[in-house]
């Protein structure tokens, strides 16, 4: 009987509040889902040990970045003299 009297409620309201409703709602559905999954995630995945791959990934990843970092810099020095 509440239920039915709060739409009834919201149905008279301005389209404005509404819609601020909506996306109040929204947002707190979502932070209650991210919640629950960020408590849950831990206990879905395992532990794995630093092998091999992954050392040399993580050495390897900072000249990555910078190397992509350095072809980015080229593309817009090589856009900026074709716009001239």
């Amino acid at each position: 009987m509440l239920n039915h009297r709060l739409i009834k409620n919201l149905q008279n309201k301005p389209e404005g509040f509404k819609r601020v409703v909506m996306w109040i709602s929204i947002i707190f559905i979502m932070i209650a889902i991210f919640t629950f999954w960020l408590l849950t995630f831990p206990s879905q995945i395992q532990k794995t040990e630093d092998n091999e791959a992954t050392t040399n990934l993580k050495k390897e990843l900072p000249n990555v970045w910078q190397t992509l970092e350095t072809q980015i810099n080229n593309l817009q020095e090589l856009w900026a003299t074709r716009l001239r």
